[in-house]
């Protein structure tokens, strides 16, 4: 973009000494001509200078300044025959590429208008010659077609300048979305964090209140054993049982504590996925459908952690890379597999880069034994395709 400011900078100036030089040229003979002329061309130089700089804070200013541009051209232009009829398309350049609102589309149609007229200036001799058939059947395919490449010359910059607008409001919309991905990303961390941190101390507690307790009736039971040793065999056997059942019980309380946090940390199968959707659809930048078999709470624990972080980062890559506005997410299981779906309506590709995201869901499924394909087309959006076998 500075590339080409600066070249459309160049080819401005150039323009305009090449508009002086004409002037000096065709007023070489008549010293007083030349300098109300050179004047001229000199002030609109300079107000175009205050313009274009910005160094006109106030819309009106500017305004006001673009119109003595448009009349001291006009001026220049009618006195003149030469290049000075270029800077009328300057003029039209910035008003129509730079400019917006009703004084900017007034003085737009005033500028046109008058190249329009000049074409009919310079085509006659008296005023009479307009009421004459005859002129117009010989300059009717002169003016017609002047009046084509004026239309055409304002087209293609309105044209551009809807082009332009729309690239700027793509990358709003692409910095936007750059902007929620990684608010999610951190609400996300945020989430795992306190899920983590609540389940440790609930499962604290657990083993506080259920395991400490057992642990402390084994205690004693192993006292009372250790005193009744040499005086009553049989009792101290019984104690001794009691003492292993105690010792197996909080055993499985300790392991049934160790997979609920493993399990809670996942929040459920279910409601894990549930949380990714709705952490996602938060944003407001994107929809998420969600199938999910029941069957799918089944699965051993190992296969729900490898589906959470692959779905995670799939709809990551439709995010980012895909430009999605919609992702659907198909879970079913069957006795011997469970498949797994993630389907965008983003912009697809004809050529698939694997970037970390995709290469990690491969290493992860393919570690347990599972496939990854992939579906992408350019314009029909991406699919992902999992297969686990159970």
């Amino acid at each position: 973009m500075n590339k080409l400011l600066k070249f459309n900078g160049f080819i401005a100036i150039t323009i305009r000494i090449l508009i002086a030089l004409d002037t000096i040229y065709r007023c070489r003979n008549n010293i007083k001509e030349l300098i109300v002329y050179l004047a001229c061309f000199l002030i609109i130089l300079a107000n175009d200078y205050l313009r274009i700089y910005n160094l006109y804070k106030d819309y009106k200013k500017y305004y006001i300044s673009i119109s003595i541009s448009m009349l001291l051209s006009w001026f220049l232009t009618i006195s003149l025959n030469g290049y000075s009829d270029i800077y009328l398309f300057i003029i039209l350049y910035e008003l129509i590429l730079y400019n917006q609102g009703r004084i900017a589309n007034l003085l737009t149609i005033f500028e046109i208008l008058f190249l329009i007229f000049l074409s009919f200036f310079r085509s006659i001799t008296s005023i009479e010659e307009i009421f004459n058939i005859k002129y117009w059947k010989d300059n009717f395919i002169e003016i017609f077609w002047f009046i084509i490449y004026i239309s055409f010359y304002s087209i293609s910059l309105l044209s551009y300048k809807a082009l332009r607008k729309e690239k700027r409001r793509v990358e709003e919309l692409n910095k936007e979305l750059e902007q929620s991905y990684n608010k999610l990303e951190e609400q996300s961390k945020r989430i795992e964090e306190l899920v983590i941190t609540e389940e440790r101390n609930r499962i604290a507690g657990d083993i506080h209140d259920n395991l400490g307790h057992t642990l402390v009736a084994l205690n004693m039971n192993l006292d009372v054993a250790e005193n009744l040793i040499d005086k009553d065999l049989e009792k101290t056997k019984e104690i001794l049982r009691r003492s292993k059942n105690l010792a197996k019980d909080s055993l499985n309380d300790l392991r049934k504590a160790v997979y609920a946090l493993k399990e809670e940390n996942l929040g459920g199968f279910t409601e894990s996925i549930k949380r990714i959707v709705d952490n996602v659809e938060s944003t407001g930048n994107i929809k998420v459908n969600l199938s999910i078999d029941k069957k799918a709470n089944e699965l051993l624990l190992k296969y729900k952690d490898i589906i959470c972080i692959s779905i995670k980062e799939a709809i990551t890559n439709s995010i980012k890379h895909g430009k999605a506005s919609e992702v659907n997410i198909d879970i079913k299981v069957s006795a011997r597999n469970a498949y797994i779906e993630i389907k965008d309506n983003g912009v697809g590709c004809d050529t698939l880069i694997k970037g970390n995201g995709l290469l990690g869901i491969e290493n992860r499924i393919s570690n347990i034994g599972g496939k990854v394909n992939y579906n992408n087309k350019e314009e029909k959006g991406f699919a992902i395709g999992v297969e686990l076998s159970l």
